[in-house]
């Protein structure tokens, strides 16, 4: 804060000065590193008692504190800035992957594509102290569809409306719904209950119609989209089918603008599978040839279907595959335990056949009592044996060793 000519400064968490100033930090030692006033942090040189006097007409270095908290300016690294930017960019993509889809298959984008998009929108993020994250949602999806980045709208809301007073006013309120709100009508089972869907911006007009015509607003579901798997088949009949409306729409612009008064021909050699031949075929209209190209349209679709089931089939078959060298992993492995079972019992058996009560060197081998295995650890037999074991000599028997000791 710049005070009288002079500069005063405090050093605080950043996290919690905006907590501090929302009122939902009270306490100064959570927002303050440390009570003293500087008038340059980074140096370490504290304000004195007379210029905080002249400036703010106290030497309460907490008073002071709590005035340029209130009033100051937060002074952020590029580093922090550039967090908070990138965690602003991220709830806005999250928000927009959340509340919008595309417009034909009513599914939703994901975060990644939706960020691709907004840097191909050239859409720059700004402070959330300057616009809201939900402000920014709204400026991003409409920078998505001025630029055709992605084919995208936000998800429709499904409402309900209930008139109190009869249903004498029912059409007409459908009526002005579907004019002012541009609301979608989904059905009418009830005779005063109307179901339908809407866009969240014309939420606000669909109130003040209910307020109008004293009827009770119900929300059904906030956002409405696909949420099962997609199927490669109906996605592909899908297509066809809006590839055809289009055309349809283009013949007849054309049937608009232009009329044929001739007979027009055309080659059409296939594949030997249509036209086997390779006659000349003639269309009186462009009727027609409007058909040929639906079956032709409808002859790719069920080959890419049949692409689609066929690659089901081989994944199909690599699953099973996998699954059955599971399985025999599994048996092999089985087997293998079952055979160190029944040796570690075999082991245990013989080791019970012996007593007990004596005890073998790992050194000489053999058993022994307990006493003798005490004499035998000092008698001259089990000294030569470890000094054969040391070299990497393997031990002699007891016998072995009284011959050598005669010889000797």
């Amino acid at each position: 804060m710049q005070r009288h000519g002079k500069r005063f400064e405090v050093a605080c968490y950043r996290n919690k000065i905006l907590n501090y100033r929302q009122g939902i930090e009270t306490d100064l030692s959570e927002v303050l590193q440390t009570d003293r006033v500087f008038t340059n942090v980074s140096k370490g040189q504290f304000a004195s008692s007379k210029d905080l006097q002249t400036a703010f007409g106290t030497t309460d270095q907490e008073e002071v504190c709590k005035t340029i908290l209130d009033n100051g300016q937060i002074q952020v690294s590029d580093l922090e800035r550039n967090a908070t930017l990138e965690n602003t960019a991220r709830e806005v993509a999250n928000m927009v992957a959340s509340k919008c889809v595309h417009p034909d298959s009513n599914r939703q984008y994901t975060v990644t594509q939706i960020r691709d998009a907004m840097k191909k929108s050239e859409f720059s993020v700004q402070p959330v102290s300057s616009r809201t994250v939900k402000q920014q949602f709204l400026d991003c999806v409409k920078a998505i569809q001025d630029k055709k980045v992605l084919e995208i709208q936000r998800a429709k809301m499904e409402l309900s409306m209930v008139l109190i007073n009869g249903e004498d006013d029912m059409q007409t309120l459908i009526s002005e719904l579907e004019k002012d709100a541009s609301a979608l009508i989904q059905s009418t089972d009830q005779k005063d209950r109307v179901q339908f869907f809407i866009d969240p911006s014309f939420y606000r007009r669909v109130d003040a119609i209910a307020k109008t015509y004293n009827a009770k607003l119900e929300i059904l579901r906030q956002i409405v989209r696909e949420e099962m798997d997609v199927e490669v088949t109906l996605e592909v009949e899908r297509k066809s089918t809006k590839e055809h409306e289009a055309l349809s729409l283009s013949k007849n612009d054309v049937e608009g603008e232009t009329t044929l008064s001739s007979v027009m021909a055309s080659m059409n050699i296939n594949d030997g599978v249509d036209n086997p031949e390779g006659v000349l075929h003639t269309y009186s209209s462009d009727e027609d040839r409007v058909n040929l190209s639906s079956r032709k349209q409808n002859k790719n679709a069920a080959k890419k279907s049949k692409k689609a089931k066929r690659r089901e089939k081989e994944n199909e078959a690599m699953r099973q595959e996998r699954m059955d060298a599971e399985m025999a992993r599994r048996k092999e492995r089985e087997e293998r335990l079952e055979q160190v079972g029944t040796a570690q019992e075999s082991r245990i058996d013989i080791s019970t056949d012996v007593d007990s009560s004596r005890k073998s060197c790992n050194t000489c081998g053999g058993s022994f009592t307990p006493a003798g295995y005490r004499v035998h650890f000092k008698s001259d037999w089990h000294r030569y044996n470890q000094q054969l074991k040391l070299k990497g000599i393997a031990p002699v028997e007891e016998k072995e060793f009284n011959m050598i000791s005669e010889l000797i």
